[in-house]
């Protein structure tokens, strides 16, 4: 005859279950599927532009432009990067035909991608849409997060192997924890947004070891197939599954910090309970 299992036993058998299945609904809430794709195409079309501007008007070592980046972050060879390179125009041509309404243009493009990111913060955290009144925190991030790329490389220059990839993760961190601050026009603390910071930034990372081993096979692949809009098609795709990531891990920490929060009050009760029997 079997020992019958301890309720403490019995519960640290479900909870993992049951945790994922409230991380499901969560996704499922906020529409999870269909926020990844508007949020991948609106980078597209949007973010990736603004950014490629940026990189034009930095100073650059070696003449590097956005689309070296690109070939550096994905560990791209051979034909592969010079289609690549083939389908950014140069820096300079870039510099050259940048206008200031053009650059305003973007930005008002670019703002349709941080009214996406709100959304889905927004609906993670269950709070009220704050819609245009929060365009001044969306600029603000705008230009925290073009600064924040520029910047980065210098960061982690003096870094190597692991200190490398903790710097790395940090920033990453920071970044994630800056982001839904921002575009929830600071109702939610620092601490109620750590857990889905971190979520984000060891998901990016996981998305970056992906992208190695991935991206030089599809870009490769889609150009040649397609020519150079192929490789639009494959940036689509990539763009498309980080902010996949992002929508995953902003519900799964939204989940963690609401867990924290309530063992934090069921603490605080027991400890008011024992005050007033005692």
């Amino acid at each position: 005859m079997g020992v019958k299992p301890s309720v403490p036993a019995r519960i640290q058998t479900i909870w993992p279950v049951e945790f994922a299945l409230e991380w499901t609904r969560r996704f499922v809430a906020v529409q999870g599927v269909d926020r990844a794709m508007a949020l991948g195409a609106q980078a597209y079309t949007a973010l990736i532009p603004l950014l490629i501007v940026y990189a034009s008007l930095l100073p650059r070592a070696d003449s590097e432009d956005f689309a070296d980046s690109l070939i550096k972050e994905f560990e791209l060879r051979g034909a592969t990067a010079s289609t690549l390179k083939r389908a950014f125009a140069p820096a300079g041509e870039v510099e050259s035909g940048v206008t200031a309404l053009g650059i305003f243009m973007l930005v008002i493009s670019a703002l349709s991608f941080t009214r996406g990111m709100q959304r889905l913060y927004e609906g993670v955290f269950g709070l009220e849409k704050l819609g245009v009144k929060n365009t001044p925190r969306a600029l603000l991030w705008l230009v925290v997060v073009t600064a924040f790329f520029g910047l980065r490389p210098l960061v982690l220059a003096p870094f190597s192997g692991t200190l490398e990839v903790v710097m790395t993760l940090a920033l990453s961190v920071l970044i994630w924890l800056v982001t839904p601050y921002l575009m929830l026009g600071r109702r939610v603390s620092w601490k109620r947004l750590l857990p889905g910071a971190v979520l984000s930034a060891l998901g990016i990372a996981g998305v970056g070891i992906w992208s190695v081993l991935w991206m030089p096979h599809t870009l490769a692949s889609s150009a040649s197939q397609f020519g150079l809009i192929g490789i639009g098609f494959a940036l689509l795709t990539w763009l498309v599954a980080v902010a996949g990531v992002i929508v995953v891990t902003s519900t799964g920490g939204a989940l963690i910090a609401d867990r924290i929060e309530a063992a934090r009050d069921r603490r605080a009760a027991r400890r008011d309970a024992q005050a007033i029997t005692s």
